[in-house]
């Protein structure tokens, strides 16, 4: 009788561990369910985890398809549980960052809502993709990260150190024009000069380290898109602008998403 009470309370335990283990990754199973309905990548149905350092339904229809598990690093406590499952990592684009996090307290006077967690947590993915050579794009915010992560620094309010020949928000999304001042296919079209983006940001790249090339510029000198050197990462990649909101026939939204790809097909965990 003994025997058969530990056999039953053993076989109710691994149950229950079970039942935890789904409940935990609803969040995460919802996100892969919607990527469904999105236009395939060129990975011949592989099934990719993606995970987003704060999901939001731009990011998810932009980068999912088929086979594509997408997983918000934002809503889940412990990051160290899905890291080891990352084939690639996109910081996505929100807050200012903290001043602190590049040594700066000027700019925490013309900082908006600083997202504490938030930094932490990217630093941390930014660290691992660069220590695993996990494919990594930044957007925005994300962009700005990278340098931060990599020990550079940010203009606190571009009007106020820059000017105003160039307006990369107003009250909300615009839109301009930026020139490119090297060469990645990975991010434009090949033959691209001039290209118009969208903009929503007051800050951006100040102090750069050396291993970040900047391919290029708003017209008021500001970097908006950057590549990291080959000899410290295989692909890390990012924009100031946000490609996720460009639209599915916008070339550089295309682009992007697919030397994302296939940076993830022949990267070997």
């Amino acid at each position: 009788m003994y025997k058969k009470i530990r056999v039953f309370t053993c076989c109710y335990v691994w149950f229950m561990k079970k039942v935890f283990a789904v409940l935990v990754c609803l969040p995460m199973l919802t996100l892969a369910q919607q990527t469904n309905t999105s236009d395939n990548n060129s990975d011949n149905g592989v099934e990719r985890t993606i995970i987003l350092s704060k999901a939001s339904a731009n990011y998810i229809n932009w980068i999912g398809g088929d086979s594509i598990i997408i997983l918000d690093a934002y809503t889940i406590k412990n990051t160290d549980s899905i890291l080891a499952l990352a084939d690639g990592i996109i910081l996505t684009g929100g807050e200012d960052i903290n001043p602190l996090q590049y040594n700066d307290t000027i700019n925490l006077a013309v900082c908006g809502d600083i997202n504490y967690q938030r930094d932490t947590l990217e630093r941390k993915l930014f660290a691992f993709s660069l220590e695993k050579k996990i494919p990594l794009i930044g957007v925005c915010r994300g962009m700005q990260m990278m340098n931060v992560a990599s020990g550079g620094s940010l203009y606190g309010d571009i009007p106020t150190e820059i000017g105003t020949t160039v307006i990369h928000r107003n009250n909300g999304e615009v839109n301009h024009e930026i020139v490119l001042c090297d060469t990645s296919s990975l991010i434009f079209p090949i033959d691209t000069d001039t290209i118009m983006v969208n903009s929503w940001h007051h800050q951006g790249l100040k102090i750069m380290p050396n291993h970040l090339r900047v391919i290029a510029r708003s017209f008021d000198g500001l970097p908006e898109a950057v590549v990291m050197d080959k000899s410290e990462h295989p692909f890390m990649i990012a924009v100031q602008f946000h490609p996720e909101r460009l639209g599915k026939e916008n070339a550089i939204h295309q682009t992007m998403k697919k030397s994302f790809f296939r940076a993830i097909s022949s990267n070997s965990k």
